[in-house]
């Protein structure tokens, strides 16, 4: 059992690195220059504000739990390691979508919400089907800290966190999107799902 726990405690680790550092390269890799943005929010909204205040606690408990996992010990669920192998299936599959979508934005892609000069609507890749797949994407590795630390506060403080962080990036981007594209976006949005594809048109 301690082996199988020391073996998920690196599999955590390795899925904030990983993370993390999927992000970095791309906001390096896709700079955007301020002349370039036409539109973006001024401010962050109450719900991402909320997000980043929620993120601290949860990093502080990865961080506990990687280093001394007696101190997340009160927060510990007992489950079997088939599912929480399974949680590092999903994460494994979250990273496959978040590049796919990273390749088909190209571009496109910036690590907060905005329009830039000479922005296109890309509705291929997976957003033939998903309107926010790298949303979906978040929610699948961050959601997988459930099962991999079997751990509620971690799981549940890192879902709480990627919700309320996706929730407002969603209703801001939407809302410049159909200002932008108009009728060719609320065309799409009416054929593909937020994060999940249509089952039903």
């Amino acid at each position: 059992m301690l082996e199988n726990e020391m073996t998920f405690r690196l599999l955590l680790l390795a899925l904030f690195v990983g993370f993390v550092g999927h992000r970095a390269y791309y906001t390096r890799k896709i700079q955007v220059r301020e002349e370039d943005t036409i539109d973006r929010p001024k401010e962050v909204e109450p719900l991402g504000k909320l997000a980043n205040v929620i993120a601290l606690p949860g990093l502080l408990a990865v961080v506990i739990y990687v280093i001394y996992p007696r101190g997340m010990q009160w927060a510990a669920l007992a489950l079997p390691v088939w599912l929480r192998i399974l949680g590092v299936a999903l994460a494994v599959l979250g990273f496959g979508l978040l590049q796919w979508s990273q390749l088909a934005l190209g571009r496109n892609w910036s690590d907060e919400p905005r329009i830039k000069r000479e922005h296109q609507l890309i509705t291929g890749g997976p957003y033939r089907w998903v309107r926010h797949p790298i949303y979906t994407a978040f929610l699948m590795i961050l959601g997988s800290t459930l099962l991999i630390s079997s751990n509620w506060f971690i799981g549940l403080t890192w879902i709480a966190m990627t919700t309320l962080d996706v929730n407002w990036r969603i209703r801001t981007e939407e809302t410049m999107l159909a200002k932008e594209f108009g009728y060719r976006f609320t065309t799409y949005a009416a054929r593909t799902g937020r994060l999940l594809p249509r089952l039903f048109r």
